[in-house]
């Protein structure tokens, strides 16, 4: 039971947007210094490859799926996953590029099954290609407090994940 619940939350947590820009970004040209934004509506979420993790394999991580971009303006856009976490807003930025620092803050309370409640901090950075499609990676921190943590894996732990969008 634990073990399905914490699936479900990391499930839920990677599920949705997130993109990486590439660190070579040239600034020196008119091209890098391009903002693009989404084009508004329903976009496709895919896991590409998990970079690094320490977490144990009963944090699921990662499930494709779609989720909606709406409220569109020049410097950022709201996206609302269909994870069952909250909508969060990312900036858009210079050269491609947008951020997501609040991706999802999720807290899961195990007790009374367990004396562990588990908090999930997740992050998102990427880059454009065009206004339907981008690449990127999302991060994950996972911590624990209780006296059963240790129940759940090495604690605290995180994931890395690349990704892909498209409209």
């Amino acid at each position: 039971m634990i073990r399905m619940s914490l699936i479900a939350l990391a499930l839920a947590i990677t599920s949705g947007c997130a993109m990486d820009a590439p660190d070579d970004t040239d600034t020196d040209t008119a091209e890098a210094a391009i903002t693009i934004s989404p084009i508004a509506g329903t976009w496709t979420y895919g896991e590409l490859t998990p970079v690094s993790g320490n977490c144990s394999t009963s944090l699921a991580q990662g499930e494709s799926g779609p989720f909606i971009v709406d409220t569109v303006t020049s410097t950022s856009f709201r996206v609302v996953p269909n994870d069952g976490t909250v909508p969060f807003t990312c900036s858009s930025l210079a050269n491609q590029k947008f951020g997501c620092p609040n991706r999802a803050i999720v807290v899961q309370d195990l007790r009374p099954t367990l004396d562990a409640v588990v908090t999930v901090r997740v992050t998102a950075t990427g880059t454009f290609s065009d206004g339907s499609h981008a690449l990127g990676k999302q991060d994950a921190a996972v911590s624990c407090v209780g006296t059963q943590c240790s129940q759940l894996g090495t604690m605290p732990c995180g994931f890395v994940d690349n990704f892909s969008v498209h409209r």
